[in-house]
């Protein structure tokens, strides 16, 4: 008996302190976390006081330390990139001066933003509305993924010949937006709004607009070679001159668009509604396409195809 309950006290004694090591563990473990999160403050208030200081090289810090608190405590993700995002709104109400891009920290802080791991987003939609961001490089580098701009606020944004190679622009707000000149070669425009955009003199070969809102779209020598147009709407949009060589425009809605000197060269017209539109001036139009398309009694023919 006396063996059996020594055994039962032996067995008393591990638990107990079993038990008091995994609390003495968890309790460390939360004034780690505690500390941590302090510090996290700390450097987030030091940051953002960074960003009013009148030099440069100090806002840049400021910016930077941003990034890398952002990349540290991935929760802070979306309350960092309103901060930036505000930043570059309230900074870029002006055009920078005749040939000249954004300004460094203007142009860092969006770089920051469109790099950022947005599966940590937790539901941060990120806003530009109406910046001035002419001639901003936001193209990837050595490979990385291009500007993550999906789902973005660029309402009437100005991004005249910018460059956003390869950005993921997917559902993007850009109605209103001045792209003029700009490249956005390969880029991903799936389901965007670019209602009554300015993309005159855009590069925006091999681009993925399918099921995009063109309405009203100003591509006047926009360059659109091997693009996919797939189910666009491009009703009302201006489009002389343009380049769609080897580009995909099944299922697009032209009716009623003027397509004067718009290069047509293999260009896919599958399914395409080109009730009423002018095809007179089209240059490189073939029968087999026409008898692809949904054509009517206003569809306006060259007359070599009448």
């Amino acid at each position: 008996m006396s063996v059996l309950l020594a055994s039962l006290v032996a067995v008393a004694g591990l638990w107990y302190s079993s038990v008091q090591t995994r609390q003495a563990n968890q309790q460390a473990r939360d004034d780690r976390a505690l500390a941590k999160e302090g510090q996290i403050t700390d450097r987030y208030t030091a940051a953002v006081g960074n960003l009013g200081e009148d030099k440069m090289d100090i806002r840049l810090g400021g910016i930077y330390a941003l990034q890398r608190i952002m990349q540290d405590s991935t929760r802070d993700q979306s309350t960092i990139a309103n901060v930036l995002a505000t930043y570059v709104r309230t900074h870029a109400v002006k055009p920078p001066a005749k040939y000249r891009s954004v300004p460094e920290d203007i142009h860092a802080a969006l770089i920051v933003l469109t790099t950022r791991e947005t599966a940590h987003d937790a539901g941060f939609r990120l806003d530009l509305r109406g910046a001035r961001l002419q001639q901003v490089e936001l193209a990837p580098v050595h490979g990385a993924p291009g500007a993550a701009l999906a789902g973005a606020d660029l309402r009437a944004v100005d991004l005249n010949h910018s460059i956003l190679d390869n950005a993921d622009l997917s559902g993007a707000d850009l109605s209103g937006a001045n792209l003029n000149g700009a490249s956005v070669l390969h880029a991903d425009l799936r389901q965007a709004d670019l209602g009554n955009a300015d993309l005159h003199y855009a590069n925006l070969s091999e681009a993925d607009l399918s099921d995009t809102n063109l309405f009203g779209v100003n591509l006047s020598r926009a360059q659109m070679f091997d693009a996919d147009l797939s189910g666009a709407e491009l009703f009302a949009a201006e489009l002389s001159d343009a380049v769609l060589s080897g580009a995909d425009l099944s299922g697009a809605d032209l009716k009623d668009v003027d397509l004067d000197g718009v290069a047509l060269l293999d260009t896919n017209l599958s399914g395409a509604n080109l009730a009423g539109a002018d095809l007179r001036g089209a240059r490189h139009l073939t029968k087999e396409q026409l008898n692809s398309a949904r054509v009517d009694g206003k569809t306006r023919l060259p007359a070599s195809l009448s």
